[in-house]
């Protein structure tokens, strides 16, 4: 009762989705801190994953053996 919880992962995610990565899963943990105003903040932990990129094939040059 009377409690606004906060979060703002927008920046973040915007960020890292240039690059490819997405959100999976956020999980509090039982750390809770509070500042001089009173406020509580919890510490989170943040799960993203990017699909696997295909694997550019690499030239394989012959070797030429002079004799």
């Amino acid at each position: 009762q009377g409690v606004e919880v906060q979060t703002d992962y927008v920046p973040l995610l915007n960020s890292l989705a240039m690059y490819g990565w997405q959100l999976m899963c956020v999980l509090p943990t039982p750390i809770v801190k509070t500042n001089r105003e009173g406020n509580l903040s919890t510490k989170q932990i943040v799960f993203l994953q990017r699909p696997s990129l295909p694997q550019k094939a690499k030239k394989k040059e012959s070797k030429v053996n002079n004799l």
